[in-house]
C-alpha cells in the first residue's frame, strides 16, 4: 500500500498538491515546500508536460519565498512576475570574488583543457579581468613552445561567449544584492533564449546559481529560492561545479527543480542528489534506463514509463513509501 504524508484534504498550508493516485481510492499526492529545497528532478521527452508542470510549481513555491527560472526557450515568460530578456538590455551581475573563480566557471562553461586554464590564470589577474579576456589573450606574447597552440586554441573557445557582445558585468559579490532583485512571492524569470551560443547560456545560467548562493549565504535574502533550471543536460551535463552546488545549497535554503528530456545527460551523482523525481513520458531507452536506475524502479514501473499520458508521472518524494503512478493535477 502507497501512503501520503497527508490527509484527503484538497488544502494544505505548507506544500504543493502534485496530483492523485491513479487508481482508487484516489489519494491526493503532497509534497512539502521543505523537500523541495532538497531538490527536486523533472525529466519527460519534448511535450510530455515537463515545463507545464514546472511553472506550476514555480508558482506555487513563491507563497514560500523566491522562485527564479533559467528559461531556456522563453516559455516562461506569460508567467513571471519579473522577467530578465538576457542580451536585451543591461548586463546580467555575474559575482566573481577571486580571479581563480573566473577561471573555474569559463573552465566549467567552455571544458577547457588542462594548458588552457593554466594560461588563463596567468593572464587574469583580478575578477573584472574576465570582462576583457579576449584582449589579454590577444596580447599575451607565448614564454614557450606549448603556449603558442594553447593561446590559440584558447582564443577559439573564449571568442564563442563574447563575440555577440557584452550580455554580462562581473561584480563583487558585496554588490550582487543591488543588481539583482529577489523577492518572496515573485517568480523571476531570466529568458535565455536570445543569446546565441550554448556557451554563453551556460556561463550566464552558472552566474545567476552563484548570485543566488552568495545572497543566501551572506544574509541578504532571508526567504526560501527555488531554481527551475530547465534543459539541465545542457547547463550541467557532467558539471563538478553542479554536483558541489546541489550538495552545498541544502543547507542555505535553496532548492532547485532540475528539468531535463535527457536524464542520460546528467551524472548520476547529480540524479542521486535530487530528493523528489518526477517522471513524464521518455522514449529513448538510455534514459529509461538511467532514471530507472536512479530511482531503483523495478521491471512492472520502468515498463510504464514510455506509455505514460500527458497527465500521468511516476513520482517518487519523501511522502511516499515507493515510486508509484499518479494522475497529475
Amino acid at each position: 500500500m502507497v501512503y501520503s504524508m497527508y490527509n484527503s484534504s484538497n488544502e494544505i498550508e505548507d506544500g504543493v498538491l502534485l496530483g492523485r493516485t491513479s487508481t482508487p481510492p484516489r489519494i491526493p499526492i503532497y509534497v512539502k515546500q521543505a523537500d523541495f529545497l532538497r531538490h527536486c528532478l523533472i525529466v519527460g521527452t519534448t511535450g510530455s508536460g515537463k515545463t507545464s508542470l514546472a511553472m506550476k510549481l514555480a508558482n506555487e513555491l513563491k507563497r514560500y519565498g523566491a522562485s527564479v527560472v533559467l528559461d531556456w526557450y522563453g516559455e516562461y515568460s506569460r508567467v513571471g512576475d519579473y522577467i530578465v530578456d538576457v542580451g536585451v538590455g543591461e548586463p546580467v551581475a555575474i559575482p566573481i570574488e577571486d580571479p581563480l573563480d573566473a577561471v573555474f566557471l569559463l573552465e566549467e562553461v567552455l571544458d577547457l583543457s588542462s594548458p588552457q586554464a593554466y594560461l588563463l590564470a596567468k593572464l587574469l589577474k583580478k575578477p573584472k579581468d574576465l570582462e576583457r579576456v579576449i584582449d589579454l589573450i590577444e596580447t599575451y606574447e607565448p614564454e614557450a613552445r606549448w603556449e603558442v597552440e594553447t593561446k590559440a586554441s584558447l582564443m577559439r573557445k573564449v571568442s564563442l561567449l563574447l563575440k555577440y557582445g557584452k550580455v554580462f558585468k562581473v561584480v563583487q559579490p558585496s554588490e550582487v544584492d543591488r543588481l539583482v532583485e529577489f523577492s518572496k512571492g515573485r517568480l523571476t524569470v531570466f529568458n535565455l533564449s536570445n543569446l546565441k551560443t550554448l556557451e554563453l547560456r551556460r556561463l550566464v545560467a552558472l552566474g545567476v546559481l552563484n548570485a543566488v548562493k552568495y545572497l543566501k549565504e551572506r544574509g541578504v535574502f532571508k526567504d526560501s529560492v527555488f531554481v527551475v533550471v530547465e534543459e539541465a543536460h545542457n547547463v550541467m551535463a557532467k558539471s563538478k561545479f553542479l554536483q558541489k552546488y546541489l550538495a552545498e545549497v541544502r543547507k542555505l535554503g535553496i532548492g532547485l527543480i532540475v528539468v531535463t528530456q535527457s536524464p542520460a545527460g546528467l551524472d548520476y551523482e547529480i540524479m542521486n542528489n535530487t530528493n523528489i523525481k518526477v517522471v513524464k513520458a521518455l522514449k529513448s531507452a538510455d534514459d529509461i534506463s538511467a532514471i530507472s536506475k536512479s530511482m531503483n524502479l523495478d521491471a512492472k514501473v520502468a515498463s510504464l514509463i514510455n506509455k505514460l499520458g500527458y497527465n500521468e508521472a511516476v513520482v517518487e518524494a519523501p511522502s511516499l513509501i515507493e515510486p508509484i503512478l499518479i494522475e497529475l493535477t
